[in-house]
């Protein structure tokens, strides 16, 4: 069985991707074939019996070019994730469609003008009066990784509206949520689901520092393994469900098959309900040196897609 990662052709993914080595000493042992290959090389596509979508993460700066790529390989019974359905989350305006379907989701409000940007904020300072919500916010574009061109102000910073202005000006949208206390305090929980199935969980703890900057002064991930609380894993499957049958609808897949994969961040807002930030659904981290049995759960994932695909073409 020969099976391609997608990755990109900057050679700092390299070391970026924590997950590289576990999955490659997984797919060994499983007598799995294992190349890694970018978007941006020619490639004889067809010749795998899965292509999987792990670290194209140059696609911010490229998103023209990928999204055309994407469609280059959509006709693919063996990409996974499916290519409509990552054309969808790769820009964070998927976050109102789920949240129109029902998924608790942070509160976010996108703004393509600075008019709608002022409209945002004054909404939040309004919030944040005695009795409200706190009176910080996060701005950041809808297409973007690795915390670019995202900062924690105060509602009232002016440089909150200039990291809006820049972003506009760079072609993109705004978004603009509250900042959630508890991610200040404690993080973010990620739960990775393989095939439909939650296979471990980890906590990110805080990067952002209020005034837009990192905490640290770099962009720098501590990870630690976690294990769900009840309620995060009824959110977490909550919002695999909606994404399946959303995806099912649009004919992205059929109704019976999961996601291969993805990755859904979860925040505990003040009132205690476990909110989706984000559903990573093409190109997340997957941490697995925080659970030893992880990779082996992938590699199998992947072999059984790949003889499902196999079996229907």
């Amino acid at each position: 069985m020969r099976v391609a990662f997608v990755t990109t052709d900057d050679p700092s993914v390299t070391d970026e991707d924590v997950d590289r080595p576990a999955h490659e000493r997984a797919f060994a042992a499983a007598d799995i074939d294992l190349e890694y290959r970018s978007w941006t090389m020619a490639a004889d596509w067809d010749a795998y019996d899965l292509v999987v979508i792990r670290s194209p993460w140059d696609y911010p700066e490229r998103t023209v070019d990928f999204l055309a790529w994407l469609r280059s390989v959509e006709h693919l019974p063996t990409l996974m994730n499916p290519a409509p359905l990552i054309s969808w989350n790769l820009d964070k305006r998927y976050l109102a469609e789920l949240d129109h379907a029902g998924v608790p989701t942070v509160p976010t409000g996108f703004a393509d003008s600075l008019r709608r940007v002022d409209a945002l904020l004054g909404a939040q300072a309004d919030r944040s009066r005695p009795g409200g919500s706190s009176g910080e916010v996060v701005v950041k574009p809808t297409i973007s990784a690795g915390s670019r061109n995202t900062g924690r102000f105060a509602v009232d910073d002016p440089a909150a509206r200039a990291l809006a202005e820049l972003i506009l000006g760079a072609g993109g949208t705004v978004m603009i949520q509250p900042a959630i206390a508890s991610v200040a305090e404690r993080g973010e929980v990620g739960v990775i689901v393989f095939d439909g199935e939650i296979s471990h969980a980890i906590v990110k703890a805080p990067i952002l520092d209020v005034g837009g900057t990192l905490l640290g002064g770099s962009y720098r991930e501590a990870i630690t393994a976690a294990d769900p609380t009840p309620a995060q894993r009824e959110a977490t499957m909550a919002a695999v469900d909606v994404v399946a049958s959303i995806a099912a609808h649009k004919r992205w897949l059929s109704d019976d098959e999961p996601l291969l994969y993805g990755r859904y961040d979860l925040v505990s807002l003040n009132d205690g309900t476990e909110a989706l930030l984000e559903a990573e659904l093409f190109e997340p981290s997957f941490f697995l040196d925080t659970d030893p049995d992880s990779p082996a759960r992938f590699v199998e994932a992947v072999r059984r897609r790949a003889i499902a695909v196999a079996e229907r073409r």
